[in-house]
């Protein structure tokens, strides 16, 4: 075939090929604004749903536990101004600021629905408090920087909260084996999204199934996770008062946060232990039986 010949039929696969282009650009228009409107009718749900009680309840309770680690940690500063080595020594003190910061973060991370990313926060609070925690345990005999020296150290494994078990948690009684567990229990699971785990891929998939993407999140969904973030506040809370010691926590609790019925680690079981510590004290003997009936119904609140 010559090239004469060929011209004709050339040009009729040219003119089908322009069609068929334009009309594949047509259908790829029309996807994308279905795909637009969908989105934008899925975002509409979305706003309505997060105005709702159901949505509301666990956002508020969020932002109460993260002003009551907050109050925790300042409290707790402030109390231990009356014993200089703590300011001067100690290592968990020195890195409140970026404990909370963390929090602040998964606080925000969360009110914007990421919540896997808060999750990473959880994982780096818990890592921090309980290393710090160690090091101000066992070395306790040295200044600031022979702590600092001793946490640069490979005796220290920065990247787990394994330390956890060679805390003396004296406060805690009968509590501490099942704290151990809850800490590193904590630290599992919010290290299962810092990689992509197994664990993630399923999750997705389920989510996925389920119609759920990134930013809508359920109210289930939050309510999870705000749990998580509780019980992880409550673990450093505990370990807060752990290096600050007994006598302070006592005049704290018994003497400060007692009477705070807002405070939120009140519906902590760990939190509930260590106060039951201080049940020696006389300003709780007169009317012990109600203290503990008050714990009691503290407690319970985290059930409801």
């Amino acid at each position: 075939m010559t090239t004469l010949t060929m011209a004709p039929a050339m040009a009729e696969l040219g003119r089908h090929s322009e069609k068929a282009m334009e009309q594949s650009g047509d259908h790829l228009a029309a996807a994308l604004i279905a795909a637009r409107e969908e989105q934008q009718r899925l975002a509409r749900e979305h706003d309505e749903m997060r105005v709702s009680a159901d949505y509301q309840k666990p956002l508020m309770k969020l932002r109460r536990i993260i002003a009551g680690l907050h109050e925790t940690l300042h409290i707790c500063e402030i109390a231990a101004t009356r014993w200089p080595v703590y300011a001067e020594r100690y290592l968990f003190p020195r890195h409140k600021d970026d404990i909370g910061e963390a929090a602040i973060t998964a606080q925000l991370a969360i009110e914007n629905g990421a919540l896997n990313p808060a999750r990473r926060e959880l994982r780096y609070m818990l890592e921090v408090a309980v290393n710090t925690a160690f090091v101000d345990e066992e070395g306790s005999d040295l200044d600031l920087d022979g702590r600092v020296n001793f946490y640069r150290g490979n005796r220290v494994g920065k990247q787990n909260v394994d330390h956890i078990r060679d805390l003396p948690l004296r406060m805690l009684a009968g509590e501490r084996g099942k704290f151990i567990e809850a800490t590193r229990t904590a630290w599992v699971h919010s290290s299962n999204y810092v990689h992509l785990t197994k664990r993630r891929i399923d999750e997705k998939v389920r989510l996925r199934a389920q119609g759920v993407h990134l930013g809508f999140e359920t109210p289930e969904m939050l309510a999870a996770v705000v749990r998580e973030v509780h019980d992880v506040c409550s673990i450093v809370a505990v370990l807060a008062f752990e290096t600050v010691g007994p006598a302070f926590t006592g005049d704290i609790l018994v003497g400060r946060l007692d009477s705070n019925e807002s405070w939120p680690f009140h519906e902590n079981r760990f939190i509930a232990a260590l106060d039951a510590y201080f049940d020696y004290k006389h300003e709780r003997k007169a009317d012990l039986a109600s203290h503990v009936a008050r714990r009691e119904c503290r407690l319970n609140r985290s059930n409801a």
